[in-house]
């Protein structure tokens, strides 16, 4: 019984995500397709964007969840960047899309590109698909993370590898951050709390809760001797700031 307000909040997420994403975002995708068509790909691509950030911070109205953002401002207006954060839960990139940047380039799993609207909007901001265990597609996935910062394009990863079910930070993958250490491309450090109370991982109930949020001031790898030495910075950075972000009221 104490679980029916769950499940009609899952409910009523599903019919949002159907409604919003699926129609309004196959809208929004011709709207932004006319608009290159008529204007320029980068204000086409603009559009798309913003409205990819007013679904991230929809997401979280929808199932009454309170997010709590704090050093928005240091986000860069212009790329290339990284953005790296700590990974809790599904809810991660819509928070990320929505209170940190809408035009994020995604490394989503192959699964999303058979949901509809969604696979069109990676696609349309250059993201892609990768599927665990595929080497070769891996070495296609790290050229075309190569092709958009080069572009000037912004990324997101999750050094960690995997998500946190309890919340604690775990260690950072060898070589997680290879790539911008290598390119020299500035990193956005992001602390995230909360969202593995949304949705516990092996679960598809949704849950309300409290969410916190700190964006950090952009890390050049190039003050840095080694990968390992970037490594560990960024580590201790993120888990001082979840330290912080949990002592806030």
């Amino acid at each position: 019984m104490t679980e029916i307000p769950y499940i009609l909040l899952t409910l009523w997420l599903f019919i949002a995500f159907v409604c919003y994403v699926i129609i309004y975002g196959s809208f929004v995708l011709l709207a932004g397709w006319i608009i290159e068509k008529i204007a320029s790909k980068e204000k086409g691509r603009k559009f798309v964007e913003r409205e990819v950030a007013r679904f991230g911070r929809n997401a979280f109205r929808v199932i009454g969840a309170r997010v709590k953002a704090y050093g928005r401002d240091k986000v860069p207006q212009k790329g290339p960047m990284v953005i790296i954060s700590n990974h809790q839960s599904t809810f991660d990139i819509p928070l990320i899309a929505g209170y940190v940047s809408g035009g994020i380039s995604f490394i989503a799993k192959a699964e999303i590109a058979k949901i509809p609207a969604v696979a069109q909007f990676v696609k349309r901001l250059d993201g892609v698909f990768i599927e665990r265990g595929n080497k070769l597609q891996t070495a296609g996935v790290i050229r075309n993370i190569i092709r958009v910062l080069k572009n000037g394009g912004t990324i997101m990863l999750f050094p960690e590898g995997t998500r946190s079910t309890d919340g604690k930070l775990k260690s950072f993958k060898k070589g997680s951050l290879a790539i911008p250490y290598r390119m020299k491309v500035p990193i956005i450090p992001v602390a995230l709390d909360g969202t593995k109370d949304i949705m516990v991982k092996g679960k598809l109930l949704v849950k309300p809760a409290k969410v916190k949020l700190k964006v950090m001031d952009p890390v050049d790898p190039d003050e840095f001797e080694s990968e390992e030495d970037l490594e560990k910075y960024l580590h201790t950075l993120i888990a001082k700031a979840l330290t912080e972000l949990r002592e806030t009221v």
